[in-house]
């Protein structure tokens, strides 16, 4: 099959489960931070909910929000901004270590900045009533956008991903333990089960390409009518583009 093929499966099965997702009601928010992977989702959040809440943030270090910037037009929505300073960031320290501590996630600098970064963002998020938010959590793994993918290909590819599955469950527990700490209910469309089954059926040609990542996200989001400055933007992942992993490192080092 084609690419365009798979694309066709991929939104027929996200489509299904946003149509699903209706009957939680209105009170929605989306997570943006101006990669491909949350703003092919968002696309889909304001197909389905016209007057969702648009969440970004990040440090004073950020490379994100000139992206929320362009997706926050082409959507023709506005966005909360959440600026983490590094005041608030040492404040809750604590509460999101021990959060952690209470899902069983390691309290690595990695998982503290992303851990960190997602507890404030549903603050805020409960601050404004917000009940349930969409993440772009998935693709990274699913349709290897992590560098250390560039390096393998065919079977070897494949094998090293359905192995980084795991990495998911991680991700779900993090990020879930600081949304049910708000009172926020999760979804993550990518990680639903019938869609990780299908991104296991895409060839790896359709996944890294040329030495460029996530090739079919891309080409879908390039369907759904991103601009060219979303669908191209290099992969540079959450806790660096915010610039919290630089600002956690730094304050344990005081």
């Amino acid at each position: 099959m084609d690419i365009k093929t798979y694309i066709a499966q991929a939104d027929s099965i996200v489509s299904d489960h946003f149509r699903n997702y209706i009957k939680i009601g209105q009170n929605v928010g989306v997570l943006l931070s101006g990669g491909i992977d949350s703003s092919l989702i968002s696309s889909y959040v304001f197909s389905f909910f016209p007057q969702a809440h648009i969440f970004s943030m990040g440090t004073d270090l950020t490379k994100d929000r000139p992206f929320v910037e362009i997706m926050s037009k082409h959507l023709g929505r506005p966005y909360e901004w959440i600026f983490l300073s590094e005041q608030q960031i040492k404040e809750v320290q604590s509460e999101v270590g021990a959060l952690l501590e209470q899902v069983g996630v390691e309290r690595s600098s990695m998982q503290m900045a992303l851990a960190t970064g997602y507890f404030l963002i549903f603050k805020r998020a409960s601050e404004l009533g917000t009940k349930t938010i969409v993440t772009g959590q998935g693709p990274d793994i699913l349709f290897a956008g992590y560098h250390m993918y560039k390096k393998l290909d065919g079977s070897l590819l494949n094998a090293q991903i359905k192995k980084d599955l795991v990495l998911l469950e991680t991700d779900k527990k993090r990020d879930g333990a600081m949304a049910s700490h708000f009172g926020i209910q999760l979804l993550n469309p990518y990680l639903e089960t019938d869609f990780v089954d299908f991104s296991l059926t895409v060839p790896v040609e359709y996944k890294i390409n040329n030495g460029i990542e996530k090739v079919f996200m891309r080409e879908w989001g390039r369907g759904r009518g991103l601009l060219e400055e979303i669908v191209t933007r290099p992969k540079k992942a959450f806790q660096y583009s915010t610039g919290l992993q630089k600002k956690i490192k730094v304050l344990s080092a005081k």
